[in-house]
């Protein structure tokens, strides 16, 4: 696998299971604010704003959590038009938009998803639990493990100097 198309694996897994855990159980300021919290330099939110959210469904179309599909539809182009998962008045920093909270609450609604809060470790662990097959599968291709915290850090704004307990 290229590097390429391993940055992307590692941001498709973690960032769709962060739509899963927006679906079921939190907003995307506590999301980013726990992983940040833990040391990301950034949440899956926010970074999936400065990219493009039309650039990221569009290199994973087929989704099971309808959150991003309609955010796009929507005109929520992430920081570059203006709001995403957060509002960017004047192109300046990510602010809270509750709009994006009610939409989140409406699919979950149409979903017949019952929603329950999780607590900051727990967000962070589901998260983690995303990476483990990706990051086992890359392991099996003969990634050494600093090459693979260095691609983390890369993709997903991993904190470095922090060893993952499934490596």
């Amino acid at each position: 696998m290229t590097t390429e198309a391993a940055v992307q694996a590692v941001q498709d897994a973690f960032w769709q299971a962060g739509a899963y855990l927006l679906y079921h159980h939190t907003n995307p300021w506590e999301l980013d604010e726990a992983l940040c919290d833990w040391g990301y330099d950034m949440g899956p939110c926010e970074a999936q704003d400065l990219l493009g959210l039309d650039k990221v469904l569009a290199r994973n179309p087929e989704r099971t959590v309808p959150i991003l599909p309609r955010m796009v539809a929507e005109g929520r182009m992430g920081k570059g038009g203006g709001v995403g998962y957060y509002r960017y008045p004047g192109g300046g920093g990510a602010v809270i938009d509750p709009l994006i909270e009610d939409l989140i609450l409406e699919e979950a609604w149409f979903g017949k998803v019952t929603r329950a809060a999780l607590s900051d470790a727990a967000l962070v662990a589901a998260m983690h639990d995303a990476l483990r097959p990706i990051s086992a599968r890359l392991r099996a291709e003969g990634m050494d493990e600093d090459t693979l915290i260095r691609l983390l850090h890369c993709a997903i704004h991993f904190p470095l100097g922090k060893v993952p307990d499934w490596l």
